[in-house]
């Protein structure tokens, strides 16, 4: 007997009452003992909530949730929007499939919790499903199957990859249909675990704001993202800062980077810059600055750059780090003996330089007095800003101001409120994640819906999706070479300002 795989599950028969008396107490005898020794009896930890679970060294919560269970209390609001859109989908009785949005969900102060926006990407995520079940929000692309949505905490900066890969490899093997991940959220190395063990289980991913070249792999197929690689970002800054050599003769170029080999995301940034400056014959000053993240000391060290930047007395600096650490490169930069007016260059991870939520007003207030007294002004390769739709797109074909209303009638907020909520990239990057894979699914399904998804059909739509192909992302448009990474995706150059807001530039190529 062949089964269909969207089948909703069909109600359990009924039971006498004395065997469900029965059943009952058994259940909540073994729950008891679950909830210590977890699903089969391992090493699983304290149980969260069903199916998730305390692991590692800081107790995590790791798991896939269908909104249920928020993770956090920050997510609290998207996670129930979330859990009502699936139980929806499943009492609607269609068929459907489901997109696990993974992400390293765990934040600590001091972490770049401001950068990876896990609200705001969630936020993009969720609206992505609303419009792929909603027909009239959907433009054209069907109603079948069905998406739920699922979160996956991959656990502080990635470390609990193993968990929540085996958990999402078995739940595109049973009832819950999952086809596809999006997210991923940080470049670190227990990203790169979970992409090479999803890949090598055949489960096709999609990432929102990772951009290490070292996930890619043009020979295995398997992950694709929606955000500028690294070497993209790189070449766009080398073109920029390449356009300021021509126009002001003596404008001076150093580059500040981070030794830290463990961090994929600034070994590649650092790495496609220097090759790029060197295709493009951009002058350097000198040998780079260094300095080595995450080992005591960072704060005395970027004291030596600081002095360095201004003896050099660059017109700019490339930086090939992270946030966190342009925050204490801006912090020495405010030294009253120093204050030497430069402007820093970087990619995406730029935004972690703003102090999140788990830090105090006055904590935040007092850095944005430093920033200002320091004279840096800082640039970045944005992955996605309100502004690039307009810029990228015929007004017609903008599909920009309908997700601002839906993100309005979901959320709240006035038109201008939500433009800005957006600056950041954080939900526009979220939202094209979850929309491309849904894209996919619905190629994979065919015209009247009903052909069979699973991760391999959905990889291979993910496969068609080039040059004429291209999905209409609030990024712009979105089309993959082979490696699975966007063909020439532009990007937006954008002033990050100590008030915390976004200032679009113009328009960055590769």
């Amino acid at each position: 007997m062949v089964v269909d795989p969207f089948q909703p599950r069909r109600p359990r028969p009924r039971v006498w009452p004395w065997a469900l008396a029965a059943v009952v107490v058994l259940a909540g005898a073994a729950w008891g003992l679950l909830t210590w020794l977890g699903d089969d009896g391992d090493d699983l930890g304290r149980t969260c909530a069903p199916g998730i679970h305390q692991t590692g060294p800081r107790d995590e919560c790791i798991g896939v949730s269908d909104g249920s269970f928020a993770f956090a209390d920050s997510l609290g609001d998207v996670m129930d929007k979330i859990a009502q859109e699936n139980a929806r989908v499943e009492k609607s009785g269609k068929k459907y499939v489901s997109v696990v949005y993974a992400e390293p969900l765990t934040t600590v102060p001091g972490e770049e919790e401001a950068k990876y926006g896990l609200r705001a990407e969630l936020i993009g995520a969720y609206l992505a499903q609303r419009e792929l079940n909603d027909p009239e929000l959907g433009a054209g692309r069907g109603d079948l199957p069905q998406i739920r949505l699922l979160v996956g905490n991959l656990g502080l900066r990635s470390e609990q990859w193993k968990r929540l890969t085996q958990d999402v490899i078995e739940r595109s093997e049973g009832p819950d249909h999952v086809v596809g991940v999006a997210g991923f959220g940080q470049s670190r190395g227990g990203t790169q675990d979970a992409v090479d063990a999803l890949r090598e289980a055949g489960i096709p991913m999609m990432g929102a704001t990772v951009t290490a070249d070292e996930l890619s792999d043009a020979a295995h197929a398997g992950f694709f993202r929606v955000s500028a690689p690294n070497r993209d970002q790189a070449a766009g800054a080398v073109n920029y800062l390449r356009e300021q050599q021509k126009k002001h003769p003596g404008y001076k170029v150093a580059v500040i980077r981070d030794r830290n080999t463990d961090d994929i995301y600034n070994t590649s940034l650092s790495r496609s810059f220097t090759r790029a400056a060197k295709a493009e014959g951009l002058k350097l000053e000198g040998a780079p600055l260094e300095y080595l993240s995450g080992v005591d000391g960072v704060t005395n060290a970027f004291s030596s750059v600081a002095d360095k930047v201004c003896d050099l007395a660059p017109d700019a600096v490339f930086f090939a780090g992270r946030g966190l650490n342009i925050r204490n490169f801006i912090n020495s930069m405010s030294a009253p003996d120093r204050r030497c007016t430069v402007t820093l260059l970087t990619g995406d991870d730029a935004l972690g330089a703003y102090y999140g939520s788990l830090e105090s007003d006055a904590r935040r207030a007092k850095f944005r007095t430093e920033w200002e007294d320091s004279r840096v002004t800082v640039l970045y390769t944005a992955l996605g800003h309100p502004a690039l739709a307009g810029e990228l797109y015929e007004k017609p074909n903008d599909p920009l101001p309908d997700f601002v209303d839906l993100y309005r009638a979901e959320f709240g907020g006035s038109a201008d409120a939500v433009r800005k909520a957006l600056e950041d990239g954080q939900s526009i990057l979220g939202h094209d994640a979850v929309w491309t894979l849904g894209v996919a699914v619905r190629n994979a399904a065919g015209p009247d819906g009903k052909g069979a998804v699973n991760p391999g059909a959905t990889l291979q739509m993910l496969l068609q999706l080039g040059g004429s192909k291209a999905v209409a992302g609030i990024s712009g448009p979105l089309s993959f070479g082979s490696d699975g990474n966007p063909d020439g995706k532009p990007m937006a150059l954008v002033r990050m300002e100590p008030s915390g807001t976004y200032t679009f530039r113009q328009v960055l190529r590769p």
